[in-house]
């Protein structure tokens, strides 16, 4: 077996299993968040780019998987900062 093929295999397992375990914690709580409307309004671009963006940084936020006190910083964090209104 070659490294490569292990190097991706962790790659996609935590990556699956950080989105696996945040999508659905992240959509209830923009759901409850004042200026998520418009996340609630693209649920599904939201989970594609949320996704895609993951897909990147998924083994440098392994804990996130693994771990809840980071998930729950993690999922409280991400969206804090979406739905942040600058006006």
């Amino acid at each position: 077996m070659e490294v490569w093929t292990v190097v991706l295999a962790l790659w996609l397992s935590t990556w699956a299993m950080c989105y696996g375990r945040t999508i659905s914690i992240i959509t209830y709580m923009v759901k409850e968040t004042e200026g998520g409307e418009l996340i609630v309004g693209y649920k599904y671009t939201h989970m594609i780019i949320y996704g895609a963006t993951l897909f990147i940084l998924a083994p440098l936020i392994w804990q996130v998987a693994v771990f809840e006190k980071p998930r729950k910083q993690w999922c409280a964090s991400y969206v804090k900062a979406i739905c942040r209104r600058n006006t």
